[in-house]
């Protein structure tokens, strides 16, 4: 058998490189896209000097874990589309559990931001009131262009078989949601969150004796 001349081997070298040029072009990898998704806090504005005093008439309150429908618990934004639809917005997404968030700035508003810490955070600290917050909405509405925040607050005496002082349902809805940009729905909901506290607050000093 013959070995090949060298301008063949030649050739078919040329042959087989232009081969894995082509197939490395056909296989090559789509540039990486920059990931959308944004995240999103509660935030809280410095509590008002009346605010705060206000507060610290209310003694010390113990603070109870803020209960969520099991719709409000993940961390995409919820977006009311319909009466009884909602969509989720995969790429706005809370940075913290949404309990969480509630909590923190419940517990900032009622604190004054520092002015008179008397929140505690369990059970075994002394304390003169405890609070209960069950939210039944936390999410925009794209048909009415609002933020929707309703909770339902219950207030009671410290210690075992404590007498309930005080039960309300509190209701806002900020408008002005254009029902797209989440960055605003974040901020009306915090603002909406704010008044809550604002309202807690206030039912505090009145239920305490």
């Amino acid at each position: 058998m013959k070995t090949p001349s060298r301008p063949i081997l030649t050739v078919l070298a040329a042959g087989l490189l232009l081969g894995l040029a082509g197939l490395g072009a056909g296989c090559s990898l789509p540039p990486a896209q920059p990931d959308p998704t944004r995240y999103y806090v509660l935030s809280s504005a410095p509590a008002q000097p009346a605010a705060a005093a206000t507060a610290a008439r209310a003694g010390r309150v113990l603070l109870r874990p803020v209960e969520l429908p099991v719709f409000l618990r993940g961390k995409p934004l919820p977006v009311r589309v319909a009466g009884n639809e909602i969509t989720y917005a995969d790429e706005a997404r809370w940075a913290e559990p949404l309990e969480a968030g509630l909590g923190r700035v419940l517990r900032e508003r009622l604190e004054g931001r520092g002015e008179g810490a008397w929140v505690v955070t369990t059970a075994g600290q002394e304390h003169d009131l405890e609070v209960a917050v069950r939210v039944q909405h936390c999410e925009g509405d794209r048909a009415l262009g609002v933020a929707r925040f309703t909770a339902t607050v219950e207030i009671y005496a410290a210690g075992p078989g404590g007498a309930r002082r005080c039960r309300e349902t509190f209701t806002t809805e900020i408008p002005g949601w254009d029902g797209q940009g989440y960055g605003p729905l974040a901020a009306q909901l915090s603002a909406a969150v704010e008044a809550f506290g604002e309202r807690l607050a206030t039912l505090l000093a009145a239920a305490n004796p």
